[in-house]
């Protein structure tokens, strides 16, 4: 069995070291403070990765290192603290370790830049033209340089439970671009922590695997669908469409092709199962 390291273990880390701790690993939670918790199959530390006095307190030998970061901040301030000084010095903790350990880091597709509606995959350029695109596409190369049989996932946007901010907008009147049509991409946070625990265990097995996965559900709707799609769901204001011109941003469309070809299967293949899901959940909690 392993020791493996979760450097950011919260809505995604906590559940995904579960899993792996009762597989029979051994597991090590980082987060920056330690409220009370209810995960004793963890080894918890707090650890705040961005001061140099504390990355003393990270064990010295692990197998394996699942960087699962968030910003204190959205800010360009905010990102490179957390993803380029506080991932240095993680980095710095293990150079000289016996034998390195290998990282799955957590990244976005903020590190694609296209604005056309162009269907991007593993193999696309990469040229965010936002801060913090370029924040998590300068620290994956930065990990692919410390371990190159290291794994990079780039989520699209993550929605589940505690995350209901697209749900929340269509509480008031919302104006969204139906023409030329915006393209929306997602998934499910329970397809977010099981797609790491199925790549974690394909490592593990010593199969072979690329470096990069791009991690998004079967459905890539336009925003404007799936937006009065949930607002009929749960009862909510239906947007209004607007029509911007043909020049107007449009963003991209992810491919989740080499993630199915390894052999992942979704639980929520498309919104209306995750929203669905989430729905449901919230009128039983209700009642």
């Amino acid at each position: 069995m392993s020791h493996i390291l979760i450097i950011g273990c919260g809505k995604l880390g906590a559940p995904l070291g579960v899993k792996l701790a009762q597989d029979g690993h051994q597991i090590t939670g980082v987060k920056r403070t330690l409220l009370e918790q209810d995960t004793p199959e963890i080894d918890w530390i707090a650890v705040d990765i961005t001061l140099p006095e504390q990355i003393g307190f990270l064990p010295t030998t692990v197998d394996a290192i699942i960087v699962i970061l968030t910003p204190a901040s959205r800010s360009p301030e905010g990102y490179q603290s957390i993803y380029q000084h506080g991932l240095e010095r993680v980095l710095e903790r293990y150079a000289d370790a016996a034998s390195k350990p290998w990282l799955l880091f957590v990244s976005a597709t903020s590190v694609y830049g296209q604005q056309t509606g162009e269907w991007v995959d593993e193999n696309s350029e990469t040229s965010p033209s936002q801060y913090n695109g370029k924040s998590l596409l300068t620290a994956e190369r930065r990990v692919l340089a410390f371990q190159p049989d290291s794994i990079i996932v780039r989520f699209s946007g993550i929605y589940g439970a505690a995350r209901s901010r697209v749900i929340d907008k269509l509480r008031a009147p919302q104006i969204i671009q139906k023409y030329p049509p915006v393209y929306s991409n997602r998934i499910h946070q329970t397809d977010c922590i099981e797609v790491l625990y199925f790549l974690i265990n394909e490592k593990l097995r010593q199969r072979p695997l690329d470096s990069i996965y791009l991690a998004t559900d079967h459905d890539c709707a336009e925003k404007f669908e799936v937006m009065t799609w949930l607002a009929n769901k749960a009862g909510l204001i239906v947007p209004t469409p607007s029509t911007a011109e043909e020049s107007a941003p449009r963003n991209k469309r992810c491919s989740n092709h080499r993630l199915v070809q390894r052999g992942y299967q979704f639980r929520y293949r498309s919104y209306r199962q995750g929203y669905s899901a989430m729905l449901e959940s919230s009128d039983r909690d209700a009642n």
